[in-house]
């Protein structure tokens, strides 16, 4: 099961390859800047099928899987289109889903795939960061894109392991660079993969504290 989780991980955090043609306005910045104070604003995005609710800034709307496509299509390199699309249908053959969703002002992307449950611990955390530099070192390859690692850490509770990752993205050609969180969370009998492309830093944090796994 193990090299399962890992083999799904891979396809998730390969680097969505569609943001990084996106232009971020700086009012966008200023909103969801806004929502990181104390009194955090936002609403509840529930994934029935799955027992889950995210707590997400309210300016984020579910994309079905043609909307994003669609998304895809727009940009202008055929490159990255056909290295995300064949990442797409990889994640679809493997027999999981994935729910999407975009922040309208910023263009901002989340991904979240369930998985099988995975109680995991630092080792396997470690095992997960290498599988993610693999990938990104593929990537790379293919597209010139730079991936600094910013902050890898693990932590766990008595009832939730998490394994969090976030790098700065830097396209050469374009003269652009994102940034990339990534989450692996294991919590009531649940897993998911998350992972959040920004134009700009973001604490998520606090909106997955506020997840909700029923």
């Amino acid at each position: 099961m193990y090299k399962k989780i890992y083999f799904l991980i891979v396809l998730l955090i390969s680097t969505s390859t569609l943001f990084s043609c996106l232009e971020a306005v700086k009012e966008s910045q200023k909103v969801i800047l806004e929502s990181q104070k104390p009194a955090l604003e936002g609403k509840f995005f529930p994934i029935e099928s799955q027992g889950i609710r995210l707590f997400l800034p309210k300016e984020f709307k579910k994309l079905t899987k043609a909307e994003y496509l669609e998304l895809v299509d727009e940009t202008e390199d055929s490159l990255n289109v056909d290295i995300e699309k064949e990442r797409l249908a990889k994640l679809y053959q493997s027999g999981h889903d994935i729910f999407l969703f975009q922040h309208t002002t910023s263009g901002s992307i989340l991904s979240l795939v369930p998985t099988e449950y995975f109680k995991f611990n630092k080792a396997d955390a470690q095992m997960l960061l290498n599988q993610i530099r693999y990938s990104h070192d593929q990537v790379n390859a293919q597209t010139g894109m730079l991936f600094n690692k910013q902050e890898a850490r693990f932590f766990e509770t008595k009832e939730a392991q998490i394994f969090k990752a976030i790098y700065k993205v830097i396209v050469p050609k374009n003269e652009f660079e994102f940034h990339k969180q990534v989450y692996f969370v294991s919590f009531n009998k649940k897993s998911f993969a998350l992972t959040l492309e920004t134009p700009f830093v973001v604490d998520f944090d606090p909106y997955l504290e506020k997840i909700r796994i029923l």
